[in-house]
């Protein structure tokens, strides 16, 4: 027999230490990408509810408003119905949008004349929202929303 050759060459078996400690330092990594993506995730839904329910208050005003005009045309909101309305639905905001959150209606009268028809008087109403958005992502504390609606 030769005795000058090499001895055969061992297999390795399983995974050394450092292999399993890179594998967990990867797993690590990609499970905190993961929860940071939730926490966006999280934030911009919040943000996203709270714009929709502005929105759906906006819409709520208007049409109490829209209801609330008498046969003239008139629409008074310092008396009567209207500004019954509008105290009530700025107590809602704050119940629905928090604590900070605040409106206002400004409403100016205006004519229209149909081509057939005897002047109308129009009314456009600015109404405006503003909430706490500061877990949001929109980049500020505060959100304001302004629309018009002619009435």
């Amino acid at each position: 027999m030769n005795k000058n050759l090499p001895p055969p060459i061992r297999q390795q078996r399983g995974v050394s230490l450092l292999e399993v400690l890179i594998a967990v330092l990867i797993l690590s990594f990609g499970l905190l990408g993961l929860a940071s993506l939730q926490m966006t995730t999280l934030r911009n839904n919040q943000s996203s509810f709270e714009r929709s329910r502005a929105i759906m208050a906006v819409y709520s005003i208007a049409d109490t408003l829209r209801a609330d005009i008498k046969d003239q045309g008139a629409l008074d909101l310092e008396a009567g119905f209207a500004a019954a309305t509008i105290a009530t639905w700025k107590t809602g905001l704050s119940e629905h949008l928090g604590a900070g959150a605040s409106g206002n209606v400004e409403c100016t009268a205006g004519t229209t004349t149909p081509l057939s028809s005897n002047p109308i008087t129009t009314h456009t109403c600015t109404v405006t929202i503003t909430w706490d958005d500061s877990r949001g992502l929109q980049g500020g504390d505060k959100q304001t929303m302004t629309t018009q609606v002619q009435l």
